[in-house]
């Protein structure tokens, strides 16, 4: 397995951690949808195991998804079908939230759209940070023509994967240090 496949694999359990990006851009506007920022922030890793299962390390594991076009489009529109359809029946499945207020956040509107297109290049984006190349002009330019100069700035891949996921845990608990009051709801759906 290369080198970039073993970062792939290992990278995929922090994935979560791309959470408190899209709960601070629902923060500064609460008219988007928290439930479709939360999908489109998480969804382009979905492709990382599905390009390791379909062909293995012969070609870069992360790709269309974790390009700007790739998550504008094709990212957007599945980070959609994902909202709509399954998001309110997971998350009340598996917390004590209100299926039909889930419902009611994640119906079709243009807040939603926009929620879900934000998601996705939040992901993209954040990635640059971590990751030594990463596709984001893809198809115009190649994976491997595409370093990140903020990776690099870091001082590679354990000291930027470091940096960044302890800035995120931070975020996190200080975002939620004083929410105790339907805590599931106002994590997963508000």
């Amino acid at each position: 397995m290369s080198v970039n496949n073993r970062e792939a694999w290992s990278s995929l359990p922090l994935t979560p951690f791309h959470y408190p990006l899209a709960y601070v851009i629902y923060r500064l506007d609460r008219r988007l949808s928290l439930p479709g920022l939360i999908v489109g922030s998480l969804l382009p890793d979905l492709e990382v195991p599905v390009i390791i299962l379909l062909f293995g390390t012969q070609i870069p594991d992360r790709l269309v998804l974790h390009s700007l076009l790739g998550a504008a489009t094709v990212g957007t529109l599945l980070s959609l079908i994902f909202t709509v359809l399954f998001y309110p029946l997971l998350i009340s499945a598996i917390f004590p939230v209100d299926k039909l207020m889930v419902k009611e956040r994640c119906r079709l509107s243009f807040g939603l759209v926009l929620s879900c297109l934000l998601g996705n290049l939040s992901h993209v984006l954040l990635d640059i940070t971590n990751h030594p190349f990463n596709p984001i002009f893809w198809p115009f330019l190649m994976p491997g023509e595409t370093p990140s100069p903020i990776y690099l700035a870091l001082g590679g891949m354990v000291s930027a994967s470091l940096i960044i996921h302890a800035l995120l845990i931070i975020l996190f608990v200080a975002l939620f240090i004083n929410k105790r009051e339907k805590f599931w709801e106002q994590l997963l759906v508000k």
